[in-house]
């Protein structure tokens, strides 16, 4: 299973000092430098459809303050094809993200850390082979009024990389306990009105130490206003991949996603 950010993805800025509402990153795996915001909540949901999975992710943030971001979420679902064909579900997945510095348009990049970790709970192939733990830095910077948003992303996740279903269908590797070093680039550019492009390279996903191999994604996201927008993607894996039966090969899939904002709650 991964959880993606979506985002899966691709965001960002301060005007001078003050931090706006937050855009939706998952099911980009390159996080943005920037927190829900003080007193608001948002529910991020996307579908991810593969040759091997279907999955229905959930994330739900809250900001206590203006500067920390709480997220917890799950991933459901079903295999399609293989032995392990059925439903599935994993979780929770518990996140932390301090902003450390609210980017600055035309000038100074935003810097978060997030901190956060997966148990080995479920039932069926999603479920974790054993707990996993991640860390990174996102640093974003934000060009001509976010006409333009540059996000860079680099840490480690650590955990068991053991017989279960990593998302595109990859199955896990050796049962071993591993270290790996996470990073990603992406970006947003606007089109028109609120639609956006998105972009994003990555190798490995914070979330999940199984998928260790270099991909890519691109698509749109369309920002409706502060509180609701929409986004899809496809991507690829750059390399062949473990999947289903031990067989070498590329993976593909496809997301679509929605994200709501809150007004204050209190």
């Amino acid at each position: 299973m991964k959880l993606r950010r979506p985002s899966a993805a691709a965001c960002v800025v301060a005007a001078l000092f003050v931090a706006s509402p937050a855009h939706a990153i998952r099911p980009f795996i390159t996080d943005d430098a920037r927190v829900v915001g003080d007193k608001l909540a948002q529910l991020e949901m996307w579908m991810l459809l593969d040759r091997r999975v279907l999955e229905h992710n959930v994330l739900v943030a809250i900001g206590p303050t203006d500067w920390l971001e709480l997220t917890a979420g799950f991933t459901h679902g079903g295999v399609h094809t293989g032995p392990e064909r059925g439903y599935s579900i994993t979780g929770p997945i518990l996140q932390g993200k301090a902003l450390v510095l609210p980017a600055r348009d035309n000038g100074w990049p935003g810097l978060a850390i997030s901190i956060g970790g997966l148990p080995p709970l479920g039932h069926g192939a999603f479920t974790p082979p054993g707990w996993s733990g991640f860390a990174y830095a996102a640093v974003t910077e934000s060009l001509f009024e976010e006409g333009l948003l540059l996000h860079a992303n680099v840490g480690i996740s650590i955990g068991d990389d053991g017989a279960s279903t990593s998302s595109h269908g990859v199955e896990g590797a050796d049962g071993r306990l591993r270290t790996l070093v996470t990073a990603g680039f992406g970006l947003q550019a606007r089109i028109a009105f609120g639609l956006h492009g998105v972009a994003e390279i990555y190798r490995g996903d914070p979330y999940d130490p199984r998928t260790d191999f270099p991909a890519m994604q691109a698509g749109f996201r369309y920002i409706f206003s502060d509180q609701v927008q929409v986004d899809g993607t496809v991507g690829s894996t750059l390399t062949a991949v473990r999947g289903a039966g031990g067989h070498a090969q590329s993976e593909q899939w496809g997301t679509i996603g929605l994200r709501l904002v809150t007004p204050e709650l209190w």
